[in-house]
């Protein structure tokens, strides 16, 4: 196997890898907000001198489900997108803002899945530089070719009656 063809099969594997990981994380987080369990619901007291930062942020997202479901449509939807080769690009384009607001959120609260969050939204930037020609052309190279004048060559013709 030459050079080349080695460099594409590991590019198209790395994708492919990155595609599928982040997928398959936001589909389960996804599900579980779908599905009550990763937030706290109900009513809740927060004592600001014993709780951690983490369980404000978990009764404040566990407070609306219209909420949780909202994040969830995101979550599920990047997902799916990023499964079909022909949408990946979408998805990944709708995944990138999801994960970067998950890991702010995960730093300025003290969550514990930073790194993991981190790594997602590294990956996901990644995927963005692989497809960098792609979309660069869609959205810097595409040119407008738009007619705004009417031809005024048209050819008459004169019909005759019997």
């Amino acid at each position: 196997m030459n050079r080349s063809t080695f460099l594409k099969k590991l590019r198209m594997t790395i994708i492919t890898t990155f595609r599928w990981s982040l997928a398959l994380t936001f589909l389960i987080y996804g599900i579980a907000k779908i599905y009550p369990g990763q937030f706290s619901t109900g009513d809740f007291i927060y004592d600001s001198t014993k709780d951690s930062a983490m369980q404000l942020a978990w009764h404040f997202f566990g407070y609306s489900d219209t909420y949780n479901l909202f994040i969830a449509f995101g979550e599920i939807t990047a997902a799916l997108l990023l499964v079909i080769p022909k949408t990946a690009t979408l998805g990944n384009i709708i995944y990138l803002p999801i994960t970067v607001n998950i890991t702010i959120l995960d730093f300025c609260f003290e969550i514990p899945a930073r790194a993991v969050t981190t790594l997602l939204t590294c990956m996901s930037i990644a995927l963005l530089f692989f497809e960098y020609k792609k979309l660069k052309r869609v959205f810097f190279d595409s040119q407008v070719a738009a007619e705004t004048s009417i031809p005024t060559n048209l050819i008459k013709k004169k019909v005759n009656v019997q």
